[in-house]
């Protein structure tokens, strides 16, 4: 990479990020790792749609659409939330998990505005509210290259495992936004890792978000 592709990557990525930090609750260095993972699965050849668990108000959904809609692989972004807020939890999310039930509600317009201010083709987008056992079954994705998963309690992230694993292409990257944060989706993510002797080993962003490399 030469002096001025650098410079430019440098400037794009910090347009971006100052463009979404407004919309999402990850911090700088979770937004950096999930920008540099879009632009590899770009950069690998790796075909298929981007998917997410989890969106609140579209701030880090704005930033994956920006490379997925324009991909030369004609990906389609899913976006997939409740948009009522934080579903019940089970003993695996452990007692303070209570205290967020219902809360952190995403605003499907506020999704919209930050997938316009990047520029995302919104044609290539696909918007999807509800409960993620109810909506699941709608998402037609038969590769995924990128699963950006940001569901918290372990339920929902089993679920997420569970109906998407298998469509990840070789090459293509999973992202757990809670791993080190909260008691359930840590236990998910073991278990299914332990039930599928999977041989990865995550990849630690900060002290909670962790990704693989499906290979």
């Amino acid at each position: 990479m030469n002096a001025i592709t650098h410079r430019w990557n440098r400037f794009l990525e910090n347009r971006i990020t100052k463009l979404v930090l407004s919309d999402t609750l990850v911090g700088p260095e979770r937004v950096h790792n999930l920008y540099v993972l879009a632009k590899r699965v770009e950069k690998e050849n790796i075909p298929g749609d981007v998917i997410e668990c989890g969106v609140c108000n579209g701030g880090t959904a704005a930033l994956l659409a920006r490379f997925a809609t324009r991909s030369r692989f004609a990906r389609t972004m899913w976006l997939l939330d409740s948009f009522q807020g934080m579903p019940v939890t089970t003993a695996e999310d452990g007692e303070a998990a209570k205290a967020h039930i219902g809360q952190e509600v995403g605003d499907i317009e506020r999704v919209k505005r930050a997938l316009e201010r990047v520029d995302a083709d919104m044609n290539r987008v696909r918007i999807v509210p509800g409960w993620f056992q109810d909506t699941f079954p709608s998402v037609s994705a038969s590769q995924i290259a990128l699963l950006n998963i940001d569901a918290d309690w372990y339920e929902s992230v089993k679920l997420c495992l569970d109906t998407f694993y298998d469509r990840v292409v070789t090459g293509g990257f999973i992202s757990f936004d809670d791993y080190g944060h909260w008691p359930g989706c840590r236990k998910a993510v073991d278990e299914f890792f332990e039930s599928r002797r999977l041989p990865y080993k995550l990849q630690q962003v900060d002290y909670t978000a962790h990704w693989f490399q499906k290979e």
